[in-house]
């Protein structure tokens, strides 16, 4: 396909974030065809219908277009997540619950859940950095669920954290759904809420106990 084609088609686009959103789709199109690792910018632009050139001018490299398509797919989940787990009484297992979701709903994502084999890790590790992910993930994950007033660097952190927890879940899942959980509520969450306290295992038992 010519530039001067792919021109005259991309011309429709006046917004860029529209023109980024279909050559993502592209991407992803491209990825479920051949696979992530294998996948070159020229699949992308036969998905996408454009010249490289096009492409090249929203995306400098595929290391780029890799790391902008996990990116778009994460702040969806987190845009899902105070409507799908409101908050409740209880930030503990309301922040239980939210990892829990955002980890299944990568999982039951083929195309997502492909980002955290061994060949494809870089893009999920370099997503640990990109500061407007961490910023979404910590508001969608906490904003609601009474942390108190922290600073922009301790929320940093507390989304870093959070973040890296994540991929580390799914790059090595626990096999049994009761002890990730556990792991999720005894190790990850508390730090978020400056506590360690408990295990949430005994605190559950103990509740229990309460209220036979």
């Amino acid at each position: 396909m010519s530039d001067k084609g792919s021109v005259a088609n991309w011309g429709r686009h006046e917004a860029v974030d529209l023109a980024t959103d279909e050559l993502l789709d592209a991407a992803g199109r491209a990825f479920a065809e051949v696979g992530v690792a294998r996948a070159t910018m020229a699949d992308v632009c036969r998905h996408a219908g454009c010249a490289r050139s096009t492409l090249y001018r929203y995306f400098e490299n595929r290391a780029a277009l890799h790391l902008a398509y996990v990116n778009r797919a994460s702040l969806r989940i987190a845009a899902r997540l105070a409507h799908e787990v409101p908050a409740g009484t209880d930030p503990r297992s309301v922040l239980t619950e939210r990892v829990l979701f955002g980890i299944r709903a990568v999982r039951e994502d083929p195309m997502l859940a492909s980002w955290f084999t061994p060949e494809n890790m870089a893009v999920p590790v370099a997503l640990s950095s990109d500061s407007e992910v961490l910023a979404a993930l910590t508001e969608a994950f906490t904003d609601d669920v009474g942390l108190g007033a922290a600073s922009a660097a301790q929320r940093e952190t507390q989304g870093r954290w959070l973040l890296r927890s994540i991929i580390s879940l799914l790059a090595m899942p626990v096999d049994d759904p009761d002890e990730e959980r556990a792991v999720i509520e005894d190790f990850m969450v508390p730090p978020l809420l400056g506590e360690f306290t408990t295990s949430g295992r005994a605190r559950r038992t103990t509740l229990e106990a309460g209220n036979g």
